[in-house]
């Protein structure tokens, strides 16, 4: 009798075998001659069928659910489940009895959880299959990254998350103690990703944590999130970076797709996602032309919330598409180092854009200035002072090649993706305002 054990989606293969499973009890009915459990764990649930008059039958009674059990008996085929076969047990040992849970696991039940009692517990929210399969998205997501990258001569890097400066200005910044010094959490690895191209790598990417000291309260903003940087040195033009962007992120949703597209479906209801055309480029002068014959344009200089979702209604009406690029944004509005550029009026724009998932900013992009003169002046424009980063500026001093790059917030793409209510489903452990614990 074999005790290896086994997992619930390799059953199909070892039909007439006598198999071990192990996992968590999702559901126990006991009636008077037989019993039924359903087990679950990573890869799937699968009932277990005991009868009465085996030790196991005397077993289930004292189990619970959510209790952790090894299950051991005969796969078989049946009509009686979605899945087409189960276990008739011959065993069971129970390795961890659980008390009543303070928040339903399955989705099952009228009952409701709060969001924030959800995050209290969040090691029991995180057991239900719809929330293993964001963390499964998640994870493809990130190995899609790494692969795709990777394959296109990018160099993976680690850049510090303690610096002495500012990593893009002294806004939205988590300030610490560090040895008597006065230290800030990176915001982004910006300054460094540049630096690498300075030093010669000329393709780096990153997958990272970022920090923001940002008060929002929203579906969309946490303190603390997971970045995915990429910079390239050697670019034509800012579209070559729009390029290898679109082509990372088709490349992305084609492996999350391989690794739980059919959990999605079934639990999202989003069969097609994949990227199958290319993505619209649209100028800031056109967005806002756009927004104001709907009816929509705010007086700001760059794209309100609200008009990040009438632009993605707009594009997917008109080029069926759930990404577009909003390219060509007022100088005003981009950090310093962006390169600088000319509009259709003659007026100062950032040679950047932003990348829209759905109606909601993912991305930003940009093609950054190499001249250390112009950087200078740029950074002296911007109302910063250079002391502080002439480190940096130094990496402008020695030959630096045209480049540019991208920060993507991780946790937005798989928000948009599955089309969740809140950031906070989309990552195993939020941060906020007002999240610290657990």
């Amino acid at each position: 009798m074999s005790k290896i054990r086994t997992h619930i989606a390799e059953i199909p293969q070892k039909i007439g075998e006598i198999i071990t499973v192990k996992g968590h009890v999702q559901t126990l009915r006991l009636q008077s001659c037989i019993a039924f459990i359903v087990l679950r764990e990573i890869t799937g649930t699968v009932q277990c069928v005991v009868e009465k008059g085996t030790p196991a039958f005397e077993t289930v009674k004292q189990i619970t659910t959510e209790s952790v059990i090894s299950v051991t008996g005969k796969a078989v085929k049946t009509k009686s489940t979605e899945s087409g076969f189960e276990i008739q047990v011959s065993e069971i040992k129970i390795i961890s009895l659980a008390e009543s849970t303070p928040i339903p696991v399955t989705t099952k039940g009228s009952t409701e959880v709060t969001s924030e009692k959800s995050q209290d517990w969040r090691f029991l929210s995180l057991r239900s299959p719809r929330s293993a399969t964001i963390m499964r998205a998640f994870s493809a997501m990130m190995s899609g990254y790494q692969e795709y990258l990777s394959k296109q001569g990018f160099i993976g890097i680690q850049t510090p998350k303690i610096m002495a400066t500012p990593s893009e200005s002294r806004a939205e910044l988590f300030k610490i103690e560090y040895f008597g010094q006065t230290a800030y959490l990176a915001q982004s690895p910006q300054l460094f990703k540049q630096m690498a191209i300075a030093s010669g790598l000329e393709r780096v990417f990153e997958i990272a944590p970022a920090f923001r000291a940002d008060k929002s309260f929203t579906t969309r903003h946490a303190t603390e999130f997971t970045s995915f940087d990429g910079e390239m040195a050697y670019i034509e033009s800012f579209e070559e970076v729009m390029t290898e962007l679109e082509k990372t992120i088709g490349y992305m949703l084609t492996s999350i797709k391989k690794a739980c597209g059919k959990e999605i479906e079934k639990y999202f209801g989003i069969s097609e996602f994949q990227l199958k055309k290319p993505i619209p480029r649209i100028t800031m002068a056109r967005a806002k032309e756009i927004l104001r014959e709907m009816g929509c344009a705010s007086e700001q200089p760059d794209i309100t919330t609200a008009e990040e979702k009438a632009l993605g209604d707009y594009v997917k009406e008109h080029f069926g598409s759930d990404f577009v690029y909003i390219t060509e944004w007022p100088w005003e509005t981009r950090p310093f180092y962006h390169k600088k550029g000319t509009g259709e009026h003659g007026e100062p724009i950032s040679v950047s854009a932003d990348l829209l998932y759905k109606g909601v900013e993912i991305v930003t992009c940009a093609q950054r200035e190499e001249s250390y003169a112009k950087l200078c002046e740029q950074l002296k424009e911007k109302g910063l002072h250079q002391e502080g980063l002439q480190w940096y500026l130094d990496c402008f001093r020695y030959g630096m090649p045209p480049h540019g790059g991208w920060g993507m917030g991780g946790a937005r793409v798989i928000k948009q993706l599955l089309e969740l209510p809140t950031i906070r489903e989309a990552v195993f452990l939020f941060r906020g305002p007002s999240r610290l614990m657990p």
